[in-house]
């Protein structure tokens, strides 16, 4: 997901359905954080890319475009792919628009044609931050390389020297870290869409059924919700037996005893949040209702523990002390939710307690998906979800501490009973 799907067509994006578009407001709100960052570090040109991933671009401009954002002056948007050629001439966040194609190619240029403007604005010789260049800590976090395409970088660094480029992931990211009122109703109405097309999977799953229908009518689901992109990660296996994360069709048919772990992240403009939920088919075992019990209670002690001020080493605490008189390991598992591929990145093997994350001060209007998981003793140690019955939804911090996004029972789903 997030990597750029489709051109730009004649209308831009499509407007989402039944939800707003973001104000200009919002958009003064991101531009003024964003200058604050620049001028923090002496970055006096910010240059964003939407090959590969447009979630920076979408994050200036509310489109996918390069996007060319001075500390002082207007910014400027070049739109590829096909028809961009007429889409310039609507109306879009950043005014100052050009197509990087005559007639509307899917066949895009990006480095030359930025190249050749920079030179043409007298936009060279500026200490210039291009975002993507390698992960982050608050965005690409999953892309440790960054995801700028090395020509594209070549023709820029040869433009305006490749001495006054530097990095600018970690402006992009901390300015998107915190977010703003209309992005948190944003990911609010993904999380409805999610739980919509859980309450597909209850409907259509029983035994015998294949796994392909229940997958599709999640699909469907979506795409009646409201969704642009569409997501389910659909892991189905026997307690105790290693499983695959199929995010694509499925094989096989629903039997009785067989566990299915979900993840879903539809995309709403580019938003996604996440909902995760359990279903198993036929009576559960009872280690596995243990075992999802004791990951709804870490998953309480980790909202409590999300408040402004504290660290999040107290959340990792928080978590692991919720394990109570089980035996195993309880893992905090969360990262932001956002615009994809947001931080901070906390999973099992990224050794939290021991990270610069653990350090770091928990911020208001933050947004993740948390869903901690108990690791049994009884686990290979190559864990892969053979016991997972991991519940987990989108959540928010508030003053007063971590605050869901979703509404729906927190319950391992049975079927076929």
């Amino acid at each position: 997901m997030q990597a750029i799907r489709g051109v730009q067509g004649i209308l831009g994006i499509p407007k989402p359905i039944n939800e707003p578009m973001f104000s200009t407001a919002e958009r003064d709100r991101r531009w003024a954080r964003l200058r604050e960052l620049m001028a923090d570090v002496g970055v006096e040109l910010l240059i964003v890319l939407p090959q590969w991933m447009n979630s920076d671009s979408l994050y200036i401009a509310d489109t996918e475009g390069v996007t060319i954002f001075p500390l002082d002056g207007d910014p400027i948007l070049i739109l590829g792919g096909e028809s961009s050629n007429y889409a310039v001439e609507i109306p879009q966040w950043i005014d100052d628009r050009i197509t990087a194609t005559e007639f509307g190619s899917t066949a895009v240029e990006y480095g030359r044609v930025t190249a050749e403007l920079l030179a043409d604005r007298n936009l060279v010789r500026l200490r210039t931050a291009i975002a993507g260049l390698r992960g982050g800590e608050f965005s690409s976090v999953r892309q440790p390389d960054g995801y700028v395409a090395h020509t594209t970088f070549q023709h820029i660094a040869e433009a305006i020297g490749v001495d006054n480029i530097v990095d600018g992931t970690a402006i992009v990211g901390r300015a998107r870290y915190v977010k703003g009122d209309e992005e948190i109703s944003r990911l609010a109405a993904t999380v409805r869409v999610g739980e919509q097309s859980l309450e597909a999977m209850a409907a259509a799953a029983d035994v015998g059924v294949s796994q392909a229908e229940v997958f599709g009518q999640m699909l469907l689901a979506q795409v009646r919700a409201g969704a642009d992109e569409l997501h389910v990660a659909w892991c189905p296996g026997r307690w105790g037996a290693p499983r695959h994360r199929y995010v694509t069709t499925p094989p096989g048919v629903l039997t009785p005893g067989l566990y299915v772990s979900t993840e879903l992240m539809p995309e709403i403009r580019g938003y996604q949040a996440q909902v995760a939920q359990p279903m198993v088919i036929g009576e559960p075992d009872a280690r596995a209702l243990e075992v999802f019990d004791r990951n709804v209670a870490a998953f309480d002690a980790g909202l409590a523990a999300m408040r402004p001020g504290r660290r999040w080493g107290d959340v990792f605490d928080a978590v692991a002390a919720a394990i109570g008189d089980v035996d195993g390991e309880m893992f905090t598992l969360l990262h932001g939710r956002g615009l994809g591929n947001d931080g901070p990145l906390v999973i099992p093997d990224g050794a939290p307690r021991e990270s610069g994350i653990a350090a770091e001060p928990i911020m208001a209007n933050t947004t993740f998906i948390l869903k901690p998981f108990l690791k049994v003793p009884e686990a290979p140690a190559a864990f892969a979800r053979t016991h997972d019955v991991t519940w987990g939804d989108t959540v928010v911090v508030t003053e007063t501490g971590g605050q869901r996004l979703g509404t729906r029972r927190r319950e391992l789903t049975v079927v076929g009973a």
